[in-house]
């Protein structure tokens, strides 16, 4: 945690992966102050509009909160076509902490 590192939690399917940034994002709630968590769960229908990295990396862009500890936790993240273009530009505006989850199979390839 507060390492510029995007942080990726892979394992095989059915591993606890969603289970584990779950549990992670209630630490979060518990544990830290004035934090900003921006959840997004790639199994969930409701999702399925950021599947296109635009989409992905404008919607986290909207929900920044200036002053506050942001956090980006996105579960599943192989389900969004070129996820890693979101992901880099995320990341290289050095104001987000970030944590995905994503099956080996996918990661692998």
């Amino acid at each position: 945690m507060n390492t510029p590192d995007i942080k990726v939690i892979t394992g095989v399917r059915r591993s606890g992966k969603s289970k584990l940034l779950e549990m992670f994002k209630e630490y979060i709630v518990k544990n830290v102050d004035n934090s900003n968590i921006i959840y997004i769960n790639f199994s969930c229908p409701e999702n399925e509009y950021l599947k296109g990295y635009h989409e992905l990396y404008n919607y986290i862009e909207s929900k920044y909160i200036e002053g506050k500890k942001n956090f980006v936790l996105i579960d599943e993240v192989q389900m969004c076509e070129v996820f890693e273009n979101a992901i880099n530009g995320l990341h290289a505006k050095e104001k987000y902490d970030i944590y995905i989850t994503g099956s080996n199979a996918f990661f692998i390839k």
